[in-house]
């Protein structure tokens, strides 16, 4: 059995280095980043995207998928080509539980292209609204700073694989992990397992996360 980690959006696999030594096993990171590009994909969404993770990396339902926020919503797409095992965290299946204050995605796009939506400034605003006194802020401004200093095509690509509609698929993870504070991503409708913190407990709170993760694979 493989292990796939896929972190989230201007994110790498650091994102995982809390929980991932405990976890243990094959483990294979996938980089966003890198398997998206710095080349303009108008046509990108996430089951394109999926499906050809799923091929490239022959992933079967032998295979574990372990995703944070939009890893999870990919680990998702890529169950639905392989019924590999999935586990969310701080993640979703129905799309508006992604919380974003530009509804039009194809504005979003074109002020991330040009640096009016991810900069300094609305860094410095995000912060003080949901980050300021948390512990997670540190991760989180990490990951802000990520994107403003990123490729602009990979960034807007990455943002394809969050807003861009794809056919609904009839697919739910074998766990769902979520913290009721999550200012990123709302709670699930669905059933999940709570734990303490908001959108980066896997960082925060490492050890409340690997616990269900440990006893599902116990169990796998």
């Amino acid at each position: 059995m493989r292990i796939f980690f896929i972190h989230g959006f201007g994110e790498n696999e650091n994102i995982f280095e809390k929980i991932a030594p405990t976890i243990g096993g094959n483990q294979i990171f996938i980089n966003v980043w890198n398997e998206v590009g710095n080349i303009p994909q108008p046509e990108l969404n996430v089951l394109a995207f999926a499906k050809k993770l799923s091929q490239n990396y022959t992933i079967t339902e032998n295979d574990v998928v372990i995703g944070h926020s939009m890893g999870g919503r990919i680990g998702l797409h890529i169950k639905h080509f392989s019924n590999c095992k999935l586990i969310q965290i701080a993640s979703w299946t129905n799309p508006d539980r992604v919380i974003s204050p530009i509804k039009n995605r194809e504005t979003l796009y074109w002020l991330t292209k040009y640096g009016i939506y991810l900069n300094r400034f609305t860094k410095w605003l995000a912060v003080r609204k949901g980050f300021k006194n948390k512990p997670s802020r540190q991760i989180f401004e990490q990951t802000i700073d990520a994107l403003i200093a990123g490729n602009k095509h990979c960034v807007v690509n990455q943002l394809r694989l969050i807003f861009e509609p794809v056919e609904a698929i009839n697919i739910e993870p074998e766990l769902r992990i979520h913290a009721k504070a999550d200012n990123i991503i709302r709670k699930p409708k669905t059933d999940f397992y709570e734990v303490p913190g908001d959108h980066f407990t896997l960082v925060t709170y490492p050890e409340t996360v690997v616990k269900p993760i440990l006893e599902f694979l116990a169990i796998s």
